[in-house]
């Protein structure tokens, strides 16, 4: 049985054309980073978020690297968003799944 695929390309200009002035609040300089600026946002604002990224990405700027840590040297970085233990564990887990199985890249 075929599954429906839809048309994003109709929905992206749909919601351009409802939000013209949208834009992503989190400050990132990759998807990655992008993606874990997005894992750090749970239950915290955006503005928290922005202020620990900047040291965290300087020490782990891609999952290659982020793959490496142990979350004990992750949890320093993210400690005032809240929740830090299950976020640094699950930011390194998910780091090391790109890894082995995008090549560090995210799909």
């Amino acid at each position: 049985m075929a599954r429906y695929k839809p048309d994003c390309g109709y929905i992206y200009d749909q919601l351009d054309r409802l939000f013209p002035q949208a834009h992503c609040e989190l400050d990132y300089g990759s998807i990655f980073q992008l993606t874990v600026a997005v894992m750090l946002s749970a239950q915290t604002t955006d503005v928290s978020v922005n202020k620990v990224t900047p040291a965290l990405f300087e020490a782990y700027p891609d999952a290659h690297a982020m793959a490496k840590a142990d979350p004990l040297e992750v949890e320093p970085y993210i400690r005032t968003c809240g929740l830090y233990h299950n976020k640094a564990k699950n930011l390194v887990a998910t780091a090391k799944a790109l890894v082995e199985h995008y090549g560090g890249e995210v799909p």
